[in-house]
């Protein structure tokens, strides 16, 4: 009886322990160490115009949740070449102050389809800087910027221009999604996972001694 016991014991820690390590494994899959994870959405370009508009895409990753506000804390990874503006305003703001500019108007990005609309706005107005502009809710001025990005705010757009609004853009776009917590539950889910398998390891082995220990009784004649 004492064998059977220690080796259910066993058989439940251990089956948990490789849980714990199986949902640990999946977390440090999705986001690393550092608890986040960066979704690539694709390159955005002018060949002549002075700004690249998006105003809408679809977010796909194998999170097990949506990739929204509610459960990442969302930015937008911009890198060029060249220093690039990369500001984020609501879309009647950025259209205004585009407004006779020319740029490359793109919508219906899907970032596990790698497709897009791409629209050419002509224009011959040269705007003004766009980091000396109020309106934005926010921007950041480099060659490897971030900005946040409110994914479900549809009113919302993003706008990236050289930083002197010159013409001919190019950035790559990334979504970074990140989970403060999740790099911290997967080690700690693992250190537990392990700590379970331990036991089970050595349950299993007392049950063994048990079983093997049981008085043997002689056949009778």
């Amino acid at each position: 009886m004492k064998r059977l016991v220690l080796g259910i014991l066993g058989a439940v820690l251990g089956l948990l322990g490789l849980g714990l390590m199986g949902g640990a494994a999946v977390l440090l899959g999705l986001f690393g160490t550092d608890g986040q994870a960066e979704i690539p959405i694709g390159a955005v370009t002018s060949q002549s115009g002075r700004a690249v508009v998006v105003t809408d895409f679809e977010i796909s990753s194998d999170a097990p949740v949506p990739v929204d506000e509610q459960w990442f804390d969302l930015q937008l990874e911009v890198q060029g070449q060249d220093p690039l503006f990369v500001g984020v305003a609501p879309k009647t703001d950025a259209l205004e102050y585009l407004q006779g500019v020319p740029y490359e108007l793109v919508t219906g990005i899907d970032s596990s389809a790698d497709t897009f609309n791409q629209t050419t706005i002509p224009g011959d107005r040269v705007p003004e800087a766009p980091a000396s502009e109020t309106f934005w809710t926010d921007q950041a001025s480099g060659r490897d910027v971030t900005v946040a990005w409110p994914v479900s705010d549809s009113d919302i757009t993003l706008v990236v221009m050289n930083e002197d609004a010159s013409r001919v853009v190019d950035g790559d776009v990334s979504v970074l999604a990140t989970v403060a917590w999740a790099g911290t539950a997967a080690i700690g889910m693992m250190i537990a996972g392990l700590v379970l398998i331990v036991l089970a390891i050595v349950v299993l082995v007392l049950a063994f001694r048990a079983g093997s220990q049981d008085p043997q009784y002689p056949l009778s004649a």
